[in-house]
């Protein structure tokens, strides 16, 4: 990825990624019980790309939680 250079998209694939990065940090906070409203902060977006918050916070709510299996750290791969 560091190829990938942000400026150098168009405006409107700037604004999908950041409302990729506010959907993803509303998932954040509601898997770590904190206190977030997705209605209000889907408000504050474009009107135009709100149905897109959506989409990309039900996509980032579906990663697993802290406690997931796949987070488990083995402890012969840590002593490594």
């Amino acid at each position: 990825m560091s190829g990938f250079n942000l400026a150098a998209t168009s405006k409107e694939e700037q604004d999908r990624v950041a409302i990729d990065l506010v959907a993803s940090g509303v998932a954040f906070k509601e898997r770590l019980a904190m206190p977030v409203v997705a209605e209000l902060v889907a408000r504050e977006q474009p009107e135009h790309l709100r149905e897109y918050f959506w989409a990309r916070l039900e996509v980032s709510a579906q990663l697993p939680d802290k406690n997931a299996p796949e987070y488990a750290r083995n402890e012969d791969d840590v002593k490594k």
